[in-house]
């Protein structure tokens, strides 16, 4: 500005300056922009991709660029026009553009209509077919008894803490054997948490077992029907396609039975469930996976590739097929009624192991390929986890996402419901442990656990006097570890492996123990 007299002069900023306060003004978007992109949610086919690079009037695909970079450039475009939103730097004419667009029906701008631009921030929901709804009702029902049960459980834990210290303090006196049975109870579950942290620290290498003859992936473990007669089973998975049975009640693992090329490719994942009968699930990196039923003595007709060691047979029910990519993770739902799998193609999927391994469920919502699954011990909720950072927890009874948790650095790789409900466990690439209150939908505690990434982590069983008590995990820094859920110190560091610790598990009842299996082709078994 210049002042002469009276009369002021305005004068145009130079060329340069204007570019330089251009450029200064994109970067702060991009950067804020990039700060929420990972809470953007952005389709996953091709197609609605495609239609969305359209509405905001992007080219459907630049050169060089594949589907995961074509997904990310809508995401980024996604987030710019969020941040420029927020900021008021459209907020003044959004008004009047939407007014307009309902008189005129939508005014074109550079990035397509107004209209187009908010129907992309829109959530859709398509209409669930019949056996989806029925499956969801089935889900309800179950869920709302279990948490009944769970729930009365932890008020009683409660009022019986309440009472004792009440009682500590001298300003209660139990009078009402009610109130004594409730103290007495909590009491013996302290008992049994300090006796079970007792054996834990003193844990050792029980027995090891060479298990393939390339590296072991996957391990599960499971309790049979006849707990006193029956062994405990442990199922492994490997890079050679094929899955084992072994004894887990004997420190010399004998070997059950065996089901050479289970799979055309390496297994990823292996879950176990135990109802009327044993049954065991698998992922792999073939697109496919599998569902088997265990099989005591000679129930089964074996084929060429099964081999029944110890009076034990593994017959196939159902194979699953629909993914677009490698499956990463395989889980049980608590029913035992549906499998849950997670997939580099963006989705997890619910199959109905009933009605012969049907989908019943194609989700997507994840950003990034989908890794970890995890069911709520009620069946309420399932989590799921990707290569984004991002822990997602989905309601099954209503196919809505419940909330989702920010706080992971790298890939997430892992996640677990505790037993009593009201957390949940994740972990990953930055070899953290992360527990996340469900309640308050936030970060509860953060567990420096392991120098290199977590594979793997599990939560003690709610039965068999362990109680969710401790969670283990195992890294690629070569250990397993045992972590305290109450106060999440760190009870037991297990080294055995040469190399890489690929999966852990929990063993139940009077065999009750730590199993891991590892990169340098063994499985061991701690106790």
């Amino acid at each position: 500005m210049e002042a002469t007299g009276t009369n002021l002069h305005t004068l145009d900023l130079p060329s340069s300056t204007l570019s330089e306060r251009q450029a200064h003004a994109e970067l702060l978007l991009n950067l804020e922009a990039k700060k929420i992109a990972s809470t953007i949610d952005v389709p996953t086919l091709p197609h609605e991709i495609q239609s969305s690079l359209r509405t905001v009037g992007q080219p459907i695909r630049l050169f060089g660029e594949n589907n995961a970079n074509v997904r990310d450039r809508l995401r980024m475009c996604l987030a710019r026009i969020e941040v420029e939103k927020k900021a008021g730097g459209v907020s003044a004419s959004m008004d009047m553009d939407i007014d307009m667009d309902n008189e005129e029906g939508g005014r074109d701008t550079p990035h397509g209509t107004m209209k187009q631009r908010q129907d992309v921030k829109e959530v859709q929901y398509t209409r669930a077919d019949e056996d989806l709804s029925q499956a969801r009702k089935l889900i309800a029902e179950y869920s709302i008894s279990r948490a009944r049960d769970r729930l009365r459980t932890e008020r009683k834990r409660k009022l019986g803490s309440q009472l004792k210290d009440r009682t500590h303090v001298g300003s209660h006196k139990i009078v009402d054997q009610d109130e004594a049975t409730v103290i007495k109870d909590l009491d013996h579950l302290n008992d049994c948490c300090q006796e079970r942290y007792n054996c834990i620290k003193e844990m050792a290498l029980e027995g090891s077992q060479y298990g393939d003859g390339r590296p072991l992936s996957a391990i599960a473990t499971g309790r049979q029907p006849n707990v006193s007669t029956d062994p405990c089973l442990i199922a492994t998975g490997g890079w050679t396609g094929g899955i084992k049975l072994w004894n887990g009640s004997s420190s010399a693992l004998e070997l059950l039975s065996t089901k050479q090329t289970a799979h055309e490719d390496r297994i990823m994942s292996v879950a176990m469930h135990q109802g009327n009968t044993c049954q065991l699930a698998t992922a792999s990196i073939d697109l496919t996976g599998k569902l088997w039923k265990v099989n005591k003595n000679n129930d089964v007709d074996m084929g060429s590739n099964n081999t029944e060691n110890g009076g034990y047979g593994i017959e196939e029910m159902a194979v699953l097929k629909g993914h677009a990519a490698r499956l990463c993770k395989i889980a049980y739902h608590p029913s035992g009624r549906f499998v849950g799998t997670t997939s580099f193609d963006h989705t997890f999927r619910l199959w109905d192991i009933e009605a012969g391994g049907k989908e019943l469920l194609l989700q997507d919502g994840h950003w990034k390929e989908v890794f970890g699954i995890g069911f709520h011990g009620d069946g309420s909720l399932v989590s799921t986890t990707d290569f984004g950072g991002v822990v997602q927890v989905w309601d099954l009874r209503s196919g809505k996402s419940a909330c989702h948790f920010l706080g992971h650095a790298k890939r997430v790789l892992c996640t677990e419901f505790s037993p009593d409900g009201f957390q949940l466990a994740s972990a990953g690439d930055d070899g953290t442990i992360k527990v996340w209150d469900l309640r308050q939908r936030k970060q509860y505690a953060s567990i420096p656990a392991h120098s290199r990434l977590v594979t793997q982590i599990k939560f003690a069983h709610d039965h068999y006097g362990q109680n969710g008590e401790y969670l283990t995990s195992c890294s690629f820094d070569g250990t397993a570890k045992v972590w305290s859920t109450r106060n999440w110190e760190l009870l037991s560091t297990l080294r055995g492996h040469e190399g890489k610790v690929m999966g852990v598990d929990v063993l139940d009842g009077t065999d009750a123990g730590i199993v891991t299996c590892g990169y340098d082709k063994t499985m061991k078994i701690w106790r």
